[in-house]
C-alpha cells in the first residue's frame, strides 16, 4: 500500500473515532438535560440526558468503521492477481467515500450539539438550527463526491451502478459508472442549490426526489450502455 493510501486509511480511521471525541467535548459544556428528539417540523418532542451524545456518537461512527473494515479486508477473498488489483482499486474508492461520509457525520454531530446547547439555554420548543437545510446541503455534497469517484470503481458486489446490464461486459461496467457518476453529481448539485433556496421538511422531499430520479436514470443509462 502506497503512503498516500495509508494516510487516507488512517484519516478514515480517525474520523470513525472522532464522533466519540466530539461527544466527550460536548458534554463538558452541555447542561444535564438537552433536546433528544425532534419531529419532522423541528419541534422538540423529547428531552434527555446529555450523555445520550455518546449514543449519537455510536450511530455516527458506525458507517466509518464499516467502510474502514471493508477497505482493509477487501483483498482477502481475491483468488488471483486480477481480482486483487480490482479489490485494491475499490478499497481506495471506499476510503474516499468513507472520509466524505464521516466528515459529514462529524459536522452534523457538531451542529446537533451546538443546537442542543442553544435550545437548552433558552428553553426552546423548536430547533434553532436549520437542520434540514444543513442535511440537504451535506447530502448533496456527498452525492457530488460519490459521483466523481464512481468511475474509478471496478466490478464488485458492493458499490456503483450494479445492474445485470452493467455486469454484462467490462465496457458496459465502465460506461455505466461514468454516466451514473455524472447523474449523481448533477443530483447532488441540485440538492445543494434547492436546499439553499427551500426551508424545513420540503428539503427532505427534494433530496428523496433527486435520489430516486438519479437512481432510475443511472439504471436506464446502464441498460443503454450494454446495447
Amino acid at each position: 500500500m502506497r503512503m498516500r493510501d495509508r494516510i487516507a486509511s488512517w484519516v478514515l480511521l480517525f474520523l470513525s473515532f472522532a464522533p466519540f471525541l466530539i461527544a466527550f467535548v460536548a458534554i463538558q459544556f452541555l447542561p444535564d438535560q438537552i433536546p433528544a428528539h425532534y419531529n419532522a417540523l423541528g419541534e422538540i418532542d423529547r428531552w434527555g440526558s446529555k450523555y445520550e451524545e455518546f449514543v449519537l456518537a455510536v450511530v455516527f461512527s458506525l458507517s466509518g468503521w464499516i467502510m474502514w473494515l471493508v477497505a482493509r479486508f477487501s483483498g482477502c477473498f481475491a483468488d488471483n492477481e486480477e481480482e486483487l488489483a480490482k479489490a485494491k482499486a475499490n478499497a481506495k474508492v471506499v476510503v474516499v467515500i468513507g472520509i466524505a461520509v464521516q466528515l459529514f457525520m462529524c459536522a452534523l454531530q457538531i451542529v446537533f450539539a451546538y443546537g442542543a446547547y442553544q435550545e437548552a439555554s433558552i428553553g426552546a420548543t423548536m430547533s434553532v438550527m436549520p437542520v434540514w437545510k444543513i442535511m440537504g446541503i451535506g447530502i448533496g455534497l456527498l452525492y457530488i463526491v460519490i459521483g466523481n469517484i464512481m468511475p474509478k470503481a471496478k466490478p464488485n458486489n458492493l458499490m456503483g451502478v450494479r445492474t445485470p446490464w452493467s455486469r454484462s461486459s467490462p465496457e458496459a461496467w465502465a460506461k455505466s459508472q461514468r454516466q451514473g457518476g455524472i447523474t449523481f453529481a448533477i443530483a447532488g448539485a441540485l440538492c445543494v442549490v434547492l436546499s439553499l433556496i427551500l426551508h424545513g421538511f420540503a428539503i427532505f422531499w427534494v433530496v428523496m426526489a433527486c435520489t430516486i430520479v438519479a437512481a432510475v436514470v443511472a439504471c436506464v443509462l446502464s441498460f443503454r450502455a450494454s446495447q
